[in-house]
This record gives structure tokens, C-alpha cells and sequence, in this order.
């Protein structure tokens, strides 16, 4: 079983050694190779037996299909065994059946172990020895082959067990990848909708600014624009500063939806209309979050696209649902190209991932007067299917 089981450097040493083994005990027979009678049908079954030993040790051991040199073994082996009954001349039919077995299945290891069966007879007839060896030593073949078969068997079962190894390993990778592509774009949004807004609006006070210069306004009215680019300037590293915390894993104090939702609406250029229905306290925890990112994103894209736009913000609680509205009323007759031009569509894009995350919707596009963006918010949400 060694002899035919063992694999790599170590299993050509363990073959080498037991060829020189059979060698030794065929050598040293009763019966040893000759040019001669019985010594010459030793001799002949030997030297192919030999050669083909080798070539199994080196070669073919290493195949998945039945090779010549396994059919050479088992028939001189079978020679072997009639012409010299004092050697172990057997032991290549026993070792070809076994690896016939192990390498194709029972049925090839008992092909191998009927051949050197058939050829045991024959030297029986030859020599006029009883047939009960020859039952004995087609047995014993055949018993052999089994274990080739448990062999074959306990080789699939370990390649089963590496394939589903490298299976789960893979999937495990692929849930590694999934992951940190869902955080990348969670990181991504977060970036964007805080340095969109807040660049967004510093833009727009210092173009104001630079016109109210231009167009020689007194000094309070321009100290007054710039007041509020700072303004903006400071919640905006306020807010990255929450973000980076946020992201961090560090506990940062929550800022309730509604007050964000008012900062927003005073930061804006121009009176929005806003108008919210239902229990207000049901707006917190990640749909409040939500909310306070769309109108973030609403309203910034309202500064690059429509510049001036009247702009209407409409909540309901409903239910276990909740609806928001964004939309401007009257397109500005021009848009901010320096805006326009940047975002790339990730602020969309990041509001329908946010929308689906929490197994909601979202909706975009144009309406006869302008713009709208409509959400749809479970308030006990869970995760969208994958």
C-alpha cells in the first residue's frame, strides 16, 4: 500500500527501494534469471517487469489514465510468480493492481488482477503445479485491487475537500471585496455631500461678493457676504470633522435631523417654501440622516443647475412610511457653468444608494416647471436585497 500510495520524492525513493527489494529476492531464488530453461523464462518476464517498474516510478505514476507499463507488470508479474515460487516476483501484479485501481477505478484494477491471474495459470499448466495457488494469488490480486479503490476514493474525497476549501476561500474574498467596495462608497458619499454643499455655497458668496466689489456696494453689505462665507466655511469643516469621526468609528454627538434640516433651509440664498407633516419625532437615526443628505444634495444641485430657483421642500410622516420632496418651481433663466460642470453625477448617484440601503427609493427628473426629487423612506428600514 505504501509502495503505490505515496506521492512525490519521497514515493520514487519508496518504489526504488522496493524494486531493488523484488530485485534482491528474484536474484537470489531458487530459480534465478538464466539463458536456459526455467532460469530463461525468469529471466525474460523479469527484465521487462524491471523496465517497466522504472518507467512507472518516474512517469507514469504521475498519469490519470492506464498506461502500457502497468499491463507489463502485471502479466511478467504473474510469470514471475509460476516460474520462481521462491521470489517475490508477485509483488508486481500486487502493486499494479493496486494502482490500476487507484488510478482508474475497481474495474482496471481488476483487468490488472485478472492478467496476472491468467498468467499465474499458465506458468500453473507449464508447470504442472496445482490449481490452489492459483486461486489463492487471483484473490489476493483482487483484494488488492479494493484497496486501490479505498485509495481512489480517499484521493476524491480530498480533492473534493480542496476544491470546496478553495471555494469558501473565494467567497470569503469576494465578501472581503464587497465590503470595502461598500465602504468605499459610503466614504465617497459622505465626502461629496459634505464638500458639494459647502463648496457649493462658498462659490456662490464669493461671486456675489466679487460682483458687490465690482459694482462699488458699500463696505457693510460686502463684510456682510463675506461674514457668511465664513460661516459656511466653519459648519462645513465642522461637518467633514464629523464625517472623518463618523467614519473613524469615534462617537460623535448626533445633530437631530429637523435642526439640520433648518440650517439648510436659512444657508440657502432664497426663501424655500418647507412644509412637513406627521410625528416629527419618528425623523432621526439613519432615515433622518437620509433626509437632511437628499435636501443637502437637492438644494446643492438647485445652485449649480437653476441658480435662483424657487425651491420647495415638502415632508410626510405617514404611516411607516415617509415621502419627501425637493423641487424648484422655476427654472433661473441661467445656470452657474463653474458649478454645473462639476459632481459628475455622484450626488445622484449617492442619493439612490443611500435610498436603497434603507430599502427605499428615489426618483429625479423633470417636471413641467422644473426640477423634482422625490424619496421614499421605510421609518423601520432594512438593509435592500443584494
Amino acid at each position: 500500500m505504501l509502495i503505490g500510495n505515496a506521492t512525490g520524492r519521497f514515493a520514487s525513493l519508496v518504489r526504488l527501494a522496493g524494486l531493488a527489494a523484488v530485485t534482491w529476492s528474484i536474484l537470489s531464488s531458487h530459480v534465478a534469471p538464466a539463458t536456459s530453461g526455467r532460469g530463461l523464462v525468469v529471466l525474460v518476464a523479469f527484465v521487462p517487469a524491471f523496465i517497466a517498474w522504472l518507467v512507472w516510478t518516474f512517469w507514469s505514476s504521475k498519469q490519470s489514465y492506464m498506461t502500457p507499463d502497468l499491463y507489463v507488470m502485471a502479466i511478467c508479474g504473474g510469470l514471475l510468480q509460476s516460474a520462481t515460487p521462491s521470489s517475490a516476483g508477485s509483488v508486481f501484479t500486487f502493486v499494479v493492481a493496486m494502482s490500476a485501481a487507484a488510478r482508474g477505478g475497481v474495474l482496471y484494477g481488476l483487468v490488472m488482477a485478472a492478467l496476472g491471474a491468467a498468467a499465474v495459470g499458465v506458468g500453473a499448466i507449464i508447470y504442472n503445479e496445482q490449481a490452489l495457488p492459483v486461486l489463492a494469488y487471483a484473490l489476493g490480486f483482487a483484494a488488492t485491487t479494493l484497496g486501490g479503490t479505498n485509495i481512489r476514493q480517499s484521493r476524491l474525497r480530498l480533492e473534493q475537500t480542496e476544491l470546496l476549501l478553495a471555494q469558501t476561500q473565494r467567497s470569503h474574498e469576494e465578501q472581503l471585496r464587497s465590503a470595502r467596495l461598500e465602504e468605499s462608497a459610503r466614504i465617497a458619499r459622505d465626502i461629496h455631500d459634505v464638500l458639494a454643499h459647502t463648496l457649493a455655497g462658498l462659490v456662490i458668496q464669493l461671486e456675489a461678493t466679487d460682483a458687490l466689489i465690482e459694482q462699488g456696494t458699500d463696505p457693510a453689505t460686502i463684510q456682510g457676504r463675506v461674514r457668511r462665507a465664513h460661516g459656511l466655511a466653519r459648519e462645513g469643516l465642522q461637518e467633514a470633522r464629523r464625517a472623518v469621526g463618523a467614519l473613524r468609528g469615534e462617537a460623535v454627538a448626533a445633530i437631530p435631523a429637523r435642526v439640520s434640516i433648518g440650517a439648510l433651509i436659512e444657508q440657502y440664498e432664497h426663501p424655500i417654501e418647507f412644509a412637513i407633516s406627521g410625528d416629527e419625532e419618528r425623523l432621526q437615526g439613519q432615515v433622518g440622516d437620509a433626509v437632511v443628505r437628499v435636501i443637502q444634495e437637492a438644494l446643492t444641485n438647485v445652485r449649480k443647475h437653476a441658480s435662483g430657483a424657487e425651491v420647495a421642500v415638502d415632508i410626510t410622516i405617514a404611516g411607516d412610511y415617509l415621502d419627501l420632496t425637493v423641487a424648484n418651481r422655476a427654472l433661473a433663466p441661467v445656470a452657474r457653468p463653474g458649478l454645473a460642470d462639476t459632481g459628475g453625477g455622484y450626488g445622484l448617484r449617492g442619493m439612490r444608494e443611500r435610498a436603497a440601503e434603507l430599502g427605499g427609493t428615489l426618483a429625479a427628473g423633470p417636471t413641467e416647471d422644473g426640477w423634482t426629487v422625490s424619496l421614499h423612506l421605510p421609518l423601520h428600514p432594512s438593509p435592500s436585497a443584494p
